[in-house]
């Protein structure tokens, strides 16, 4: 049965917004229309997105300018909290159903509206999480948007009891980025000889002790933690997706030789029984043409097109770096998360399709959001692993409560005592073990 909606005014950001929640993520058939007779004789569920209520007993949604603006500029938000849920573009629009315009609310935070206005960057030209308004309000750890499309769904099921719904359940997604495959091997003999006068030089005792017997053949490498990972992806049967870093050697980009075929053959063999996609370096979102280089070394490893990525360094800037990956055949990107703050970015823990602000289109490009990153937790928020098991386990809950997707970013190095995180495995096994039994019994 169809949905039918009636507006005065249309958009290219009000069609992307019902297409977004009402049909991909409620599961509804909905169809337009602006012709008022049409809408006053339908007899089927219906509902109206405007300033003023038409009929008696309509399903007003109260309309705000903001799905009607092109362009962004710095509206006031109206704040109001509706049942415990903070939302925005408080109205006084009689017999609405909310008061408040629940869909323009939606649509600032996934299309990151605040990102495109001036804001202050951290040292990496990234948006922080201390900038957005979810942060500044104590609201990050709390998915927003998700929360608010339940309260619609409870309305319209109310109104309307023959709707049928999509049914949504909890899921569990672990991912890991490998930045450095190892830490000592197969970065060339430059790097090698370099690395041993780094360690003398700063008396780095331990590391050239683990250099010396890593090279000899005496120990495995440190960040070679794959058999691992795979031991638990089969124990937990989760499907990971890996996101391998192949770049040129830069300051920020100090990954393992691409041409090594140790390498290679370790990115065939993750792909066996893992998803992989391309993690594109700190500085393809400085010089783009790298993204366009590095996606076909990926490609001709893996004899197949790649279509997932994740920012190096979360490397995210509004609108040129999804810009980019579109133009590069990416179809799906799994950089929506802060690297200084675990919780929900895009106030959702589903995935949804970017929309472009500055092109004025919805996208093919799906977004699949985060909410947790180890270096968060160790290097960002300095928590302890029992601290850090309290953060994630609320986190989880909160996901659990709406059913979304649990999305969690690990690194194949964060398991080395060289680099202080010997006691952090507990903590991803305490991930692995609570996430993948919500999921399993969901």
């Amino acid at each position: 049965m169809k949905l039918l909606i009636y507006t005065t005014h249309f958009s290219n950001r009000l069609d992307y917004i019902f297409q977004q929640v009402f049909s991909r993520w409620l599961g509804l058939s909905i169809e337009w229309t602006h012709q008022l007779e049409m809408y006053r004789s339908y007899s089927g569920p219906k509902l109206q997105y405007g300033q003023k209520s038409l009929f008696a007993n309509d399903f007003l949604l109260a309309a705000c300018p903001l799905l009607f603006q092109k362009g962004t500029q710095k509206n006031p938000l109206f704040p109001v909290v509706y049942n415990k849920i903070p939302a925005f573009f408080a109205t006084d629009i009689p017999r609405a159903v909310f008061p408040f315009d629940i869909l323009a609310t939606i649509f600032f935070h996934l299309s990151r509206y605040e990102e495109y206005l001036p804001f202050q960057s951290d040292a990496h030209g990234r948006f922080p999480a201390s900038e957005s308004w979810a942060y500044r309000n104590n609201q990050l750890q709390r998915p927003i948007v998700d929360l608010l499309v339940i309260e619609l769904k409870k309305t319209l099921q109310k109104a309307f009891p023959e709707l049928v719904f999509r049914p949504t359940t909890f899921k569990f997604q672990p991912t890991y980025d490998v930045d450095m495959a190892w830490s000592f091997r197969h970065k060339g003999w430059k790097r090698a000889i370099g690395g041993y006068v780094n360690d003398l030089r700063q008396g780095q005792l331990l590391y050239l002790k683990h250099r010396i017997r890593t090279h000899l053949g005496l120990q495995t490498d440190p960040f070679q933690t794959f058999d691992q990972l795979m031991n638990w992806q089969r124990r937990f049967t989760t499907k990971a997706i890996y996101f391998f870093l192949l770049s040129d050697y830069g300051t920020f980009d100090k990954n393992n030789q691409v041409d090594a075929t140790d390498f290679q053959q370790l990115i065939q063999t993750v792909a066996l029984d893992s998803d992989v996609g391309i993690h594109p370096s700190y500085q393809s979102s400085e010089q783009p043409h790298f993204l366009s280089i590095e996606k076909k070394r990926l490609g001709n490893i893996l004899q197949e097109n790649v279509t997932r990525s994740r920012q190096h360094y979360l490397k995210l800037n509004f609108p040129d770096t999804y810009q980019q990956l579109l133009a590069n055949g990416i179809q799906e990107d799994y950089s929506m998360g802060y690297a200084m703050e675990t919780g929900f970015r895009a106030g959702t823990a589903q995935p949804f399709y970017w929309y472009d602000l500055a092109q004025k289109e919805s996208t093919h490009l799906l977004i699949h959001p985060f909410q947790v990153m180890d270096v968060t937790l160790k290097e960002y928020l300095k928590l302890s692993p029992t601290e850090a098991i309290q953060r994630i386990d609320q986190l989880i809950s909160n996901v659990q409560s709406v059913n979304g997707i649990f999305c969690s970013l690990w690194h194949n190095s964060s398991f080395s005592e060289l680099d202080g995180w010997d006691d952090w495995e507990r903590v991803y096994i305490h991930v692995l073990e609570k996430a993948n039994n919500l999921s399993m019994s969901a």
